[in-house]
């Protein structure tokens, strides 16, 4: 298991989850760090485009926001990975569209 930051407004979701799930990797949950909650963590089990275009059409269907609105879009992500150099392309795919966070 491996973790990214990142930071994008709601239009950038797909492109983002897509980014990872075409490198092979499976996003298992999305975390915000809420000021006054603590940790929040929300189940995506994310694997492969068909899963991101159900889980954006849910979202467009529904008037809840996503959990990233509530800080400022910053993020993480916990990803399956079949291997390091999945999770590479992965950090290079998110930096190549300016969402990951590093440092």
């Amino acid at each position: 298991m491996r973790q990214v930051a990142v930071q994008h407004d709601a239009a950038g979701m797909g492109d983002e989850l897509n980014a990872m799930v075409d490198q092979g990797c499976t996003v298992l949950d999305v975390i915000v760090d809420h000021p006054i909650y603590g940790q929040l963590t929300g189940p995506l089990q994310l694997s492969n485009r068909y899963d991101v275009g159900q889980f954006l059409a849910r979202c467009a269907q529904s008037d809840a926001r996503p959990l990233s609105e509530l800080t400022e879009g910053i993020h993480l992500h916990t990803l399956s990975c079949p291997d390091e150099a999945a999770f590479g392309r992965v950090c290079r795919e998110l930096r190549r569209l300016g969402v990951l966070l590093e440092g």
